[in-house]
């Protein structure tokens, strides 16, 4: 029931504004419009007394908070979008109280009311329709987007959730996509792998959160596109609230999809668009949030989900602080096996800290071709693309182009549009990319068949990729130019140095021609190094003691982070057989301790 209030002048100018009404519909229009009014109404609930005079805060759905209504607790007034007779609800906490359908006056009021002027009453509401109809005539532009409300209420101690919404694939077509989330805890945000916030909190004055708002819009791709929320609470309550509208134009669209909740704390990679959340229960938006916990602030603007990529001139010079990722075919792969690439980097870094991930797989080509496991390649490109944003790296060295030579079929134009993509979708996420050129490759002893003779179309994908990079303003290392001589002559240093003999030199740079052997990756490491530094690479003479701990240091890193992003049981941890060992999940984190460790040691080597 509602009812006059008893002192309609007490403290009015503290709790409610001194004009008319606030009208917010899904159309950026303010409309004033409504006198004061004399009348307060506000609920007197059935079992208890009456409740606290106070507004309802700016929401998910459109509001209208005029007088008298504005001056009754838990009353609001919404549209629905424009139908046609429109509807407008006058609506409470407990259900909606009356409709009023544009072209009359008033239609049926389902509650006792008492009003001090009935026929001012209606009149006013008259003119909001009117309003309404006027705007929906004259398309001003939308307003904020409807957010969608989720609540997890734990019985004690902090709230924490984590949530997957499979968005709508429509959302592709849009010039940008505006995300807006708000909440009045902590909350970490990705979309398709990329981390956007980090545990963050959103700023707040007095009762009001101010949400957070990013243009995502180059994290998307076709196909599945996925955001991943976790929010913390400082109660047993985390709540928050989150929408997406694509921007085409003038016009705005609210983007959906389905949503998920972990049931308990989600393993590693739970962030990532493939990753299996077939045991996690829908979940299923709330009507009453935020309610009374704080009002809305919509965000100033969209900013970029990630700091654009910072320009690195020529010659190449690692910062104090990077984090490097290697990401390719076979080249990068098989130099986990010896680990005289990444010794003979860390002995050029001095005092700087810089950590590297090796992210290689055999066989691989720019499609991503070996990383499907039992998926199509185009998921195993995802994955790809998604493991390098879940690194975080500040460098990220992209070799590729050997297999695309050696696949029938593939021509230069393929590869390079391929590559411009993933490079495309790297700087959406603010990494900077060094193009990595394939090597030549070597004779082969009889009866072998000599992988050289591919060497004429190896240069044609190496030049395809040193015009990407040059297009595009990228750093490029070029290791097919001299490769072959430059090895030669690294080679003779090497058995110098270490008083050994001249045997078969190409053997010993690669048994087969084509995978460089231990001694192999030694030359070309030092070849890498001093075509990505320049004259200034810093490659000294160390004691063979220091650089054999270090990188022996390396090669235990690397085998334990293998296994932590490449598990042999894969498949039963997250993929299809997820539900026989999925429990086993939780473990792979417990590998980054000791992979810490490890850095520490092989600092202190440098």
């Amino acid at each position: 029931m509602v009812q006059t209030a008893a002192n309609p002048a007490s403290d009015r100018a503290n709790l409610f504004p001194p004009d008319g009404i606030l009208l917010r519909f899904g159309y950026r229009a303010l409309v004033h419009f409504f006198s004061e009014t004399a009348a307060r109404y506000h609920f007197k609930p059935q079992k208890r007394g009456p409740e606290p005079i106070a507004r309802w805060p700016e929401g998910c759905c459109a509001r209208l908070v005029p007088a008298p209504f504005s001056e009754a607790p838990g009353v609001r007034i919404c549209m629905t979008r424009f139908a046609v007779p429109a509807q407008i609800r006058v609506e409470s906490r407990r259900g909606q109280i009356a409709t009023i359908c544009r072209g009359f006056p008033l239609q049926t009021i389902s509650f006792g009311i008492k009003f001090q002027n009935m026929i001012s009453f209606i009149i006013r509401l008259f003119l909001f329709a009117l309003a309404v109809a006027c705007c929906s005539l004259n398309g001003f532009g939308q307003d904020e987007p409807a957010l969608t409300w989720f609540r997890t209420e734990v019985p004690e101690g902090t709230a924490s959730a984590w949530y997957r919404w499979a968005v709508d694939p429509s959302v592709e077509n849009s010039d940008t996509a505006e995300l807006t989330i708000v909440t009045n805890g902590h909350c970490s945000l990705y979309v398709n792998g990329q981390r956007i916030l980090k545990n963050a909190s959103m700023p707040q004055t007095a009762n009001k959160v101010e949400a957070s708002g990013r243009n995502v819009k180059p994290l998307l791709r076709h196909g599945r596109n996925t955001v991943a929320v976790e929010v913390h609470a400082a109660d047993r309550t985390a709540v928050f609230g989150i929408a997406i509208q694509a921007v085409d134009g003038a016009s705005k669209k609210s983007i959906g999809g389905g949503w998920k909740r972990a049931p308990i704390v989600p393993p590693v990679g739970w962030q990532q668009t493939d990753f299996n959340d077939r045991d996690w229960p829908e979940a299923r938006p709330v009507a009453d949030e935020p309610g009374n916990r704080f009002m809305v602030v919509a965000p100033n603007e969209f900013t970029a989900p990630a700091a654009p990529a910072k320009k690195r001139p020529a010659p190449f010079q690692f910062e104090d602080g990077d984090h490097v990722v290697f990401a390719g075919a076979t080249f990068f792969e098989r130099a986990q096996l010896s680990e005289h690439l990444e010794t003979t980097l860390t002995g050029t870094l001095g005092s700087k800290h810089v950590t590297f991930r090796n992210l290689g797989w055999s066989a691989d080509t720019v499609f991503a071709d070996s990383r499907g496991i039992f998926d199509r390649p185009d998921v195993g490109y995802l994955r790809m693309v998604e493991h390098i944003r879940a690194e975080e790296p500040t460098i990220a060295f992209i070799c590729y182009g050997q297999n695309e030579a050696l696949t029938p079929g593939m021509t230069p134009d393929q590869y390079a549009g391929q590559l411009g993509k993933l490079l495309d979708e790297l700087a959406a996420s603010g990494i900077t990319c060094i193009l990595v050129s394939p090597h030549e490759l070597f004779p082969a002893t009889p009866p072998i068949p000599s992988p050289a003779r591919f060497n004429p179309r190896i240069k044609v994908f190496s030049e395809a990729m040193s015009s990407v990079a040059q297009s595009s303003g990228f750093l490029f290392v070029d290791m097919f130019t001299d490769f072959s001589k430059r090895m030669l002559e690294t080679d003779a240093e090497i058995r110098k140095t270490a008083g050994a003999g001249n045997s078969d030199v190409y053997q010993s740079l690669a048994d087969n021609g084509m995978h460089l052997t231990n001694h192999g990756y030694r030359c070309a490491a030092r070849i890498f190094t001093e075509r990505l530094l320049g004259s200034n690479s810093g490659i000294e003479a160390e004691s063979p003691s220091r650089y054999e701990a270090r990188r022996q240091l390396i090669l235990k890193k690397n085998e334990l982070y293998f296994h932590r992003w490449r598990p042999q049981n894969i498949t039963y941890l997250f993929g299809f057989r997820k539900h026989e060992q999925g429990n086993n999940a939780a473990d792979i984190a417990k590998f980054d301790p000791f992979i810490l460790a490890l850095e520490k040691q092989i600092y202190e080597l440098q």
